[in-house]
């Protein structure tokens, strides 16, 4: 085995691609929601136990947290779908059972810059008069 691999193991190699492959499929699934065809979740990061047994699909929401429950229910609903699509496009043995969350690590992001959007300025100490 290459040094390189030991560095990055076939997990790391595998979750990534199925990150990959996961946003490539989506617009090929049949019966999407319009606002899912028009607003698509991204898919931020594919947790892989080193088992490979399961695989958990973050997702985020360009319009925010307010549909992530439709949203996340739609995407299980289509699981057995995505993975025959995967199965078709990758050369894995298996592909995992996958399980569809939300996201919400760039929610609190966006709610931090506004937060910080609307601070005052900050004021300039003043200086004291030296003699």
């Amino acid at each position: 085995m290459h040094s390189s691999h030991r560095a990055y193991p076939r997990g790391a190699r595998v979750a990534h691609l199925l990150r990959e492959e996961i946003a490539a499929v989506l617009p090929r699934l049949h019966g999407m929601p319009s606002d899912l065809v028009l607003l698509p979740p991204s898919i931020t990061m594919v947790d892989l136990p080193t088992d490979m047994r399961s695989a958990t699909v973050y997702f985020s929401l360009m319009d925010g947290p307010e549909r992530a429950g439709a949203v996340r229910q739609v995407l299980q609903d289509h699981a057995g779908e995505i993975r025959q699509l995967l199965g078709r496009r990758l050369a894995l043995r298996r592909i995992p059972p996958l399980h569809f969350i939300y996201d919400a690590r760039f929610d609190r992001g966006a709610e931090m810059a506004e937060l910080l959007a609307h601070l005052p300025p900050a004021q300039e100490p003043e200086q004291e008069d030296l003699p």
